[in-house]
């Protein structure tokens, strides 16, 4: 697999000869583009002039677009709200849909995962639609159970879930690009006394307006599609290689009432189409597009795309991508402004990383998710032994004299100089990290001495030892965590060949609220929170990563949850980090402010954890 992605990205950026000026790169392609961060404005533009070119045999007007196809295409490029990222989002936007206008106007989801190897086929009713989120056409229906290959659907399900199966890839939809994947099932859906069939009512809204639709017919055998003005006159065109029903399509039985939801949700947006489906008495909504047919399908007769395209009023440009690129203070600088940086100063740095990462724009006035609380924490709390707890080494000493010696991981050394390490004397395994240490760049699992290099070591951890090199400067000194950086090496625990399950414990004046089970490691890493009393899996996830719903639990849980109660009892909030290796706890290290900014899916979940921290009561 290595060497066909390596010949791929030769292909791509040493072979100038790889593609000619009217060849289109595929979603592969641009995705290894993305990641080589040589996909900018100016190759998507190419891209998109040479589809479009192919597709409509014109060019595309990018400085004064008047057809519906170019405007989308502009838009794609221009127009980067947030609220459409949530609403591009098959399954978030279902969020944004209950509440704008209520939950029984989106169908019923029967369950969601991150993996296709956690499916339980067993647990589902017979008939239901398994979907992925981030891109149009991922949808597998199911009627009949006992028919299906499970082998077949998971091997689907794994390539539709893969970074570079986003929608954005395929021609630059920008809604999807942060889009986190996500597999869920619905409740199976049909017409009335109808089993194969379910027609699709598509709106056009244009500054929160409906002006006109389309009704898709026959989707299971020869799709059709029909349009119609707002007042439900047929339209005499279609688009693509879709024709119109014949005999017509009558009007549903509410459609009134779905076009005024349609303008509804619509209201925030230039142009939104919104998709309905009417099953007997019931509305739901599909889903919402901004980008129809790509912005490359061809309009029949053609004039008909150049007068849906003056319905569309182009707004100001919006540009969250240089958001994503927040002006940010190097961890040096803010080393030697330390003193100089006010407290205006960090809640500005708080709010601009906040929206790029979190999608949303922090309330540090009156916080209510997990991550406002969290910062509003790292921002006004003070209190002298967070220092002293999340520095490495001393907390062993404190938890030796408050827990008990026997919950420590052994120390064999701690050093302010790499040439003071003695390392002919160390074990052929050991951990050695920075005591201030916040990320996997900062500590280094020896499994053999003999195939390390001695000064390659030491100098990996002189570069540790910069004070700035530190989660303080890191975060622009926001944080209370300010520990001298010292070289920490300690006992392995297990053999080093499987990561140790890590338990992370959220508590608050000695009350256990959550807690985080981390297992595996890279691509396999998994990330499940729990109640850690019930053990019930919440449905949530961190940005990226996966949620394993085999988890166990230890077998020491009273134990951990007991240490865990008597550290968090002078604390407002805290994370204690648990390890049980041979039948045995050890606390890993203790957080303060842990994850800032971490996104989660959904987003309701930051929400409704942040009710674990009462702000009121900090004593």
């Amino acid at each position: 697999m290595k060497k066909i992605i390596q010949n791929i990205v030769t292909k791509i950026f040493k072979d100038p000869n790889f593609k000619n000026e009217n060849q289109l790169l595929t979603r592969q392609e641009n995705y290894f583009m993305e990641i080589n961060n040589k996909l900018t404005v100016t190759e998507m533009k190419k891209n998109i002039n040479n589809a479009y070119k192919i597709k409509h045999g014109y060019a595309m007007n990018w400085s004064h677009p008047q057809s519906f196809t170019q405007k989308i295409m502009w838009l794609k490029l221009n127009y980067q709200n947030p609220l459409i990222m949530k609403c591009c989002d098959k399954f978030a936007v279902k969020e944004y849909v209950s509440d704008v206008i209520g939950e029984k106007y989106i169908v019923p989801t029967i369950d969601w995962w991150t993996d296709p190897n956690d499916i339980d086929f067993t647990k589902l009713p017979n008939s239901f639609v398994l979907k992925v989120n981030w891109s149009s056409g991922y949808n597998i229906i199911v009627r009949d159970k006992t028919k299906i290959d499970e082998k077949e659907i998971r091997a689907k399900l794994k390539r539709w879930i893969k970074s570079s199966s986003n929608c954005y890839y395929k021609l630059y939809n920008w809604g999807y690009k942060y889009v986190n994947p996500i597999i869920y099932a619905e409740k199976y859906i049909s017409e009335v006394n109808d089993n194969s069939q379910l027609y699709d009512y598509k709106f056009f809204c244009y500054d929160g307006i409906c002006k006109n639709l389309f009704i898709t017919t026959d989707r299971f055998t020869k799709k059709t599609n029909n349009w119609f003005d707002s007042e439900f006159n047929e339209l005499p065109f279609f688009r693509g290689k879709v024709s119109k029903a014949k005999g017509g399509v009558k009007k549903p039985k509410y459609f009134e009432k779905m076009k005024e939801l349609a303008e509804i949700l619509a209201k925030p947006f230039p142009f939104v189409r919104v998709d309905f489906y009417e099953v007997g008495d019931e509305i739901y909504v599909g889903e919402m597009t901004f980008y129809p047919g790509g912005g490359i399908l061809k309009f029949i007769p053609r004039q008909y795309d150049f007068e849906l395209g003056s319905l569309i009023n182009l707004p100001q440009p919006m540009n969250f991508d240089e958001l994503k690129d927040y002006e940010k203070m190097e961890p040096k600088q803010a080393y030697y402004l330390e003193d100089k940086i006010s407290i205006n100063e960090k809640i500005r740095y708080c709010e601009h990383k906040a929206l790029a990462q979190l999608m949303y724009f922090p309330n540090l006035k009156n916080p209510k998710s997990l991550n406002e609380k969290l910062l509003w924490l790292a921002l006004h709390y003070k209190n002298p032994l967070i220092s002293k707890l999340t520095d490495k080494y001393e907390v062993k000493k404190y938890l030796a004299e408050n827990i008990g010696e026997e919950y420590v991981i052994p120390s064999i050394g701690c050093y302010t100089d790499p040439n003071d390490i003695p390392w002919n004397e160390l074990p052929n395994k050991f951990v050695i990290k920075s005591t201030t240490g916040w990320s996997s760049k900062q500590v280094k699992i020896i499994l053999n001495k003999q195939y390390e290099n001695e000064n390659v070591i030491k100098g990996i951890c002189s570069e540790w030892l910069y004070p700035w090199n530190t989660y303080r400067y890191a975060n622009m000194c926001i944080t209370d965590q300010k520990v001298k950086p010292r070289i920490l090496i300690e006992e392995l625990l297990g053999d080093g060949k499987q990561p140790p399950i890590d338990y992370k414990i959220y508590g608050s004046y000695g009350e256990n609220k959550m807690m985080l089970i981390v297992t595996g490691r890279g691509e396999k890493q998994a990330n499940t929170f729990v109640n850690p009393k019930t053990w019930e899996i919440y449905k949530a996830v961190r940005y990226n990563k996966k949620m394993d719903r085999n988890i166990n639990k230890p077998k020491n849980l009273d134990k951990m949850l007991e240490i865990a109660s008597k550290i968090s009892n002078d604390f407002p909030f805290v994370r204690i980090d648990f390890y049980e290796v041979n039948n045995k706890v050890y606390v890993g290290e203790i957080q303060f402010d842990p994850g800032l900014f971490l996104r989660f899916t959904p987003e309701s979940f930051d929400f409704d954890m942040g009710k674990i921290i009462d702000l009121k009561n900090i004593k």
